[in-house]
């Protein structure tokens, strides 16, 4: 694995938090964090890392690694605030960094212990999904943004939409900064089958990766595909994962009289295998109505890819600059989506500027920068 998110931070630098020793909860262990926090530990920083929950069916499906191996500072701990002392010792001198809280009983547990005991958290997650169940809990969040005032260092948004989420729970601007997810680049390879290779061959490829369902607006890319086909001949559709809706898709695409020869479904593929098929395409497109951030889209910029993807995925108001590396998209809108689409297949040279300027913009979301920017963050809330 690349060790671009190595780095040396400077002892004189951010000292405070250089000083501090840390806790990351996580409910599973995710290969999207795994680059983070091995930059964190080779930046010399004392972070260990508890799962409280295991890789879950959903994530299995998506190719996910059902028993991934545990870093050297990472264990699974059992969801009981009584073995705390024996899970981590030293528990009260660290500073721990706790996720998404709300309706986990465990976490909003251990809050609470770690308020008693006076012991220094953060709070660090990503927005939450829209919904009735969103207006539902909405009173639970602002108790809870109430608490994260008083008594936390300050909260960590993943993404823009973090933060006016945070706001609306009442934390203080003043106490929010931005710590989006980081993972080093794709390597790249082209060690792919003879069926994908004939089936791009002469090909403009486009290409989604995510599970086949209505929050990732699958149902959308498909209407503006078949839009695309029948007035560009030598298109192709790449669409990479699950479908959760036992071949909903494909009949979908089949109905719609989109030619076989135009569209592939991979189904399933594990995590490595996306720098294979990744490097494929000509446009990498996330056309969601809902992402709280979508790793993808950075995983598509560290190969020099152009994108599109819409408003509501967290990451393309960070690393899509509209026009320049991608289109960014109103969500539910199929004109947007073909529009864009066809811009790129009418000036095909573009996908190279654009896919330039994106591995450019990929450099700021590697580990070394995000150890940067989480060190900046504890010092200014242990400076407060």
């Amino acid at each position: 694995m690349s060790r671009r998110g190595a780095m040396s931070v400077n002892k004189n630098v951010y000292p405070l938090a250089k000083s501090q020793k840390y806790c990351l909860w996580m409910n599973m262990p995710s290969h999207h964090q795994l680059d983070f926090i091995k930059a964190l530990h080779e930046s010399d920083i004392d972070m260990v890392v508890r799962y409280y929950g295991q890789v879950d069916e959903r994530r299995k499906i998506m190719g996910w690694d059902s028993a991934p191996r545990l870093g050297k500072f990472s264990k699974y701990f059992k969801s009981s605030i009584d073995t705390l002392d024996e899970s981590i010792p030293d528990w009260r001198e660290r500073v721990h960094v706790i996720p998404g809280t709300v309706g986990n009983k465990f976490l909003m547990a251990l809050v609470d212990r770690l308020i008693r005991e006076k012991v220094n958290w953060v709070h660090w997650s990503e927005d939450v999904k829209p919904g009735w169940s969103r207006i539902i809990r909405l009173p639970f969040r602002k108790r809870y943004g109430k608490k994260i005032n008083r008594y936390a260092l300050g909260a960590l948004a993943i993404s823009k939409s973090a933060e006016t989420e945070f706001i609306s729970w009442g934390i203080a601007s003043k106490k929010i900064r931005w710590l989006p997810y980081a993972a080093n680049p794709l390597i790249e390879s082209y060690n792919v089958n003879d069926k994908i290779k004939k089936f791009i061959q002469n090909k403009f490829v486009f290409m989604f990766s995510g599970a086949l369902c209505q929050r990732k607006a699958t149902d959308l890319l498909l209407k503006s595909y078949k839009r695309i086909t029948e007035h560009y001949q030598n298109v192709a559709l790449i669409m990479i994962g699950p479908d959760t809706t036992e071949q909903y898709y494909k009949a979908y695409a089949e109905k719609s009289n989109i030619s076989k020869d135009k569209i592939l479904f991979t189904g399933s593929v594990a995590y490595e295998q996306m720098q294979s098929l990744l490097p494929l395409c000509d446009v990498f497109i996330l056309p969601s109505r809902r992402d709280g951030w979508g790793m993808v889209i950075y995983e598509a910029a560290s190969i020099g890819k152009a994108i599109i993807a819409t408003e509501r995925c967290g990451a393309a108001h960070h690393i899509i600059i509209d026009g320049l590396n991608g289109f960014r998209i109103a969500a539910d809108d199929v004109d947007a989506l073909t529009n864009a689409m066809i811009k790129y297949v009418k000036s095909p040279g573009m996908t190279t500027i654009h896919g330039a300027h994106s591995k450019i913009v990929a450099t700021f979301f590697y580990p070394s920068k995000n150890v940067e920017r989480f060190l900046c963050a504890m010092e200014s809330f242990l400076r407060m």
